[in-house]
């Protein structure tokens, strides 16, 4: 990195997760044991943001807080973390977005959100024109108001703009990113809500994120790794095996550091590995707890062997 340190505005959600580790889901009767239970800050950008500020930029939040206790939670914790919530508006009245998660024994998770009330994305309510300042622009257009308006100011402006597309809601607003990365449920649901073979669904949903011949396309597929398209050819980069303990989050840290590290001037390949290692890292304990800095995903780099880390088209 320069000396100087780059600058990645993350703009979107901002929750508390209520988290339940149980035994078994679904549940088998009316109750179902559970062995540990968290509450710590969620949503994809605000998890985002901290997954960038460890990494090692300046980070900075834009989103929308409740006028309660859990509101107040989530700044202290954001604070906390280094990331600079001077951009995150609290409406009076409002109430925050609460998540109830449930993680099972294998990792996996699945999230009940309530959305809260008074949170207004009118774009109108921040600077949009500091957009042409930082370095890269991530959101999750959880608030698609002011994601759209950021994304045209990006574009505009020049500034990277990296979407991490969970479902296809404001899909449309992709067409004025720079790296559009789906989920694999959205990608799914873009070619008609078939579950298909990773190999199989590739091209085809690569080809339809995009709008235009300048776009980067990817869609996280878990365990799976990652399928990409910088323009140059479809490359598939294979997970990091971790023993994953929780892995909610793991998404969102690896939205955070791609753009990071597109801040810091790396190209697709290196954003791709850097926030595929982050991304499996994190996954070994609940919460933001085990999101790696910048140092240890650059040294797991390093002891990945070649023939791992490269790029595999596929066949």
């Amino acid at each position: 990195m320069s000396r100087k340190s780059p600058v990645v505005l993350s703009v979107g959600l901002s929750c508390l997760d209520l988290v339940w580790h149980v035994a078994s889901f679904p549940p088998h009767g009316s109750r179902t044991h559970a062995s540990a239970h968290h509450r710590h800050g969620g949503g994809p950008a605000a998890t985002a943001s901290v997954a960038a500020a460890r990494y090692g930029v300046t980070s900075r939040l834009w989103a929308i807080h409740g006028d309660d206790d859990a509101g107040r939670s989530l700044l202290s914790e954001l604070t906390q973390e280094g990331v600079d919530v001077s951009g995150v508006r609290v409406p009076a009245g409002a109430r925050s977005f609460v998540s109830a998660v449930l993680v099972g024994p294998d990792g996996e998770r699945w999230i009940f959100p309530y959305r809260g009330e008074g949170l207004d994305d009118d774009p109108a309510s921040w600077p949009i024109e500091q957009v042409a300042s930082v370095d890269a622009v991530l959101t999750d257009l959880r608030h698609p108001r002011l994601a759209r308006a950021v994304l045209r100011a990006a574009r505009a402006a020049s500034v990277p703009s990296v979407v991490d597309l969970g479902n296809l809601r404001d899909v449309d607003a992709t067409e004025d990113a720079t790296v559009v990365i789906a989920a694999r449920e959205a990608a799914e649901e873009l070619l008609g809500g078939a579950e298909a073979d990773a190999s199989e669904m590739a091209e085809a949903a690569l080809d339809a994120l995009r709008w235009r011949d300048d776009q980067t396309v990817a869609i996280t597929l878990g365990d799976e790794g990652v399928v990409y398209d910088a323009g140059d050819g479809l490359r598939h980069l294979p997970a990091l095996p971790v023993e994953a303990r929780d892995t909610t989050g793991a998404g969102d840290v690896f939205h955070g550091v791609w753009a990071a590290a597109a801040a810091s001037g790396a190209d697709a390949d290196s954003c791709a590995r850097h926030a595929s290692v982050a991304a499996a890292l994190s996954c070994g304990a609940p919460g933001r707890v085990a999101i790696p800095r910048g140092d240890e995903v650059a040294r797991m780099l390093e002891r990945r062997t070649a023939r791992e880390m490269n790029e595999l088209r596929w066949s």
